[in-house]
């Protein structure tokens, strides 16, 4: 279905598909910091299309098995993190789990606050890990379940070196403490970790794969800090605290949810614009440029709603001649003949005679493919009405049989609904059946026969021409 400028609904949804593809890529080289690669790859892509062009066989052919190669690698080395972009990509567009008002969240931000105050003048130390619409289950081990209010007094005591999960992390759950004491997966980037310790690796491992935000507190400098998005971030005191939790609660956990139009339009807008106008460039390159071709089907005209009492009497023609236009011989190619029909409804005929003149709508097709011209682009279509009448059937017997005597004829069904031009003045006495010979009965016999239909005459949709005719009979004296 062509729009403008050559442009068909396929290449729209193509050059959806592909942004899609991209922004996937998008959100894998941000959670990954695999720029430079990317970069690289780049490279190698430019001169694997420089070498298609000019026609560099041996280069070309290197660089594709290459590519076929690296695609493999890069599934089994970064297995998780595509796994989590294409979480990320599930959660875009989606809307988002109404939670409980800000006010409940007021009352665990202070509990967490007051907990971390008195933790860092005691210096003891904590992981508080605060979820946000990720889950998170698959990336943390051990732990103990509790299902708690969380609370100042609850956090300092779960945290105190004489507990025995003071060494691992809290795990909030809404407004609740769904776990203490569980092992979060530890971060590779030394450059964030320097020499912190064991906590802040944790801390900000568990960040870089999800959207969580983690609160620490270090034993041995009584500092805290917070982990989110992979860094590290130290604060002079606890109360520092609140306007981070605020603003984490208000971006995952909103009174008022966006919607789903909200969500794809406002949520990672500037990575969803370059995914988009990358897929555009890519499709003008790729596509655009692409061969338009053309070919003709031989296509029948079928009818559809047309009233009980309209019998299509002729259509002229029968079958018109459509050409089809697509992007690349391959889609006009994959098209069976059988998937294309020009459509007529009964909403359109008159009684007698109707000319149409056939357009597009009137042409079912491939949704990939354009109309270029419609020959002959008018039909002519001959109809009649029809009232319906009941008749009886008589049997049609030609031939007696020489020494009985027929007592009784009975047919079923006894009598027949036709469909009687309106116009038609006399109504046949009868409707005959077929030609019945009974020369050699001998005895009550019973047959089948079929109803012979009179010039013009039709039957309804659901009735048959089929009857029974039973003969009864007795012997001559």
């Amino acid at each position: 279905m062509e729009f403008l400028f050559g442009i068909y609904l396929v290449d729209i949804l193509d050059i959806l598909i592909i942004s899609i593809f991209i922004y996937v890529a998008i959100l894998f080289l941000k959670q990954t910091r695999s720029l430079l690669a990317f970069i690289g790859v780049s490279f190698l892509g430019i001169i694997y299309a420089i070498a298609q062009a000019f026609q560099l066989y041996i280069t070309a052919l290197v660089l594709q098995s290459f590519f076929s190669i690296f695609i493999i690698i890069i599934v089994i080395v970064f297995q998780n993190e595509l796994k989590r972009s294409f979480e990320l990509l599930a959660a875009s567009g989606t809307r988002k789990i109404k939670r409980k008002p800000s006010l409940s969240f007021s009352s665990t931000i202070f509990a967490v606050i007051q907990a971390t105050s008195n933790l860092m003048r005691k210096k003891h130390g904590a992981l508080i890990v605060i979820p946000g619409q990720e889950l998170i289950e698959r990336h943390i081990s051990g732990g103990y379940v509790l299902d708690g209010i969380v609370t100042s007094s609850l956090l300092e005591s779960i945290f105190d070196p004489k507990s025995p999960g003071h060494d691992g992390a809290v795990i909030m759950g809404k407004e609740r403490i769904s776990k203490f004491g569980a092992h979060l997966p530890l971060s590779q980037n030394l450059k964030q970790i320097k020499e912190k310790g064991t906590r802040h690796s944790a801390a900000i491992g568990i960040s870089e794969k999800t959207d969580v935000i983690v609160i620490v507190v270090s034993e041995e400098r009584g500092e805290i800090s917070i982990a989110k998005d992979g860094k590290l971030k130290t604060l002079k005191e606890a109360q520092e605290l609140e306007k981070y939790l605020e603003q984490h609660y208000k971006e995952k956990f909103p009174e008022k949810p966006e919607s789903f139009w909200g969500n794809l339009f406002k949520k990672r807008l500037p990575e969803k614009s370059i995914a988009l106008a990358f897929a555009c460039i890519v499709w003008f390159f790729l596509a655009f440029q692409a061969e338009i071709v053309q070919r003709d089907f031989s296509v029948p005209v079928v009818y559809t709603n047309i009233p009980e009492n309209i019998i299509i009497e002729d259509t002229s023609p029968d079958t018109v001649t459509v050409t089809l236009s697509a992007r690349g011989q391959a889609t006009l190619a994959g098209i069976s003949p059988e998937s294309i029909r020009a459509i007529i409804s009964g909403k359109e005929i008159e009684t007698g005679t109707t000319e149409i003149e056939l357009e597009k709508e009137h042409i079912v097709r491939p949704f990939n493919v354009s109309i270029i011209k419609i020959e002959p682009s008018f039909i002519t279509i001959t109809t009649q009405e029809y009232t319906e009448e009941k008749v009886p059937i008589k049997a049609n017997v030609i031939k007696e049989p020489a020494d009985l005597e027929i007592e009784e004829i009975l047919i079923e069904p006894s009598e027949i609904k036709l469909l009687v031009p309106k116009n038609e003045e006399h109504l046949p006495e009868y409707i005959f059946t077929e030609e019945i010979n009974l020369e050699e009965i001998t005895e009550t016999t019973t047959v089948k026969s079929k109803i012979i239909l009179p010039p013009l005459y039709r039957l309804p949709t659901e009735a048959s021409r089929n009857v029974t005719v039973t003969f009864t009979v007795e012997e001559n004296d």
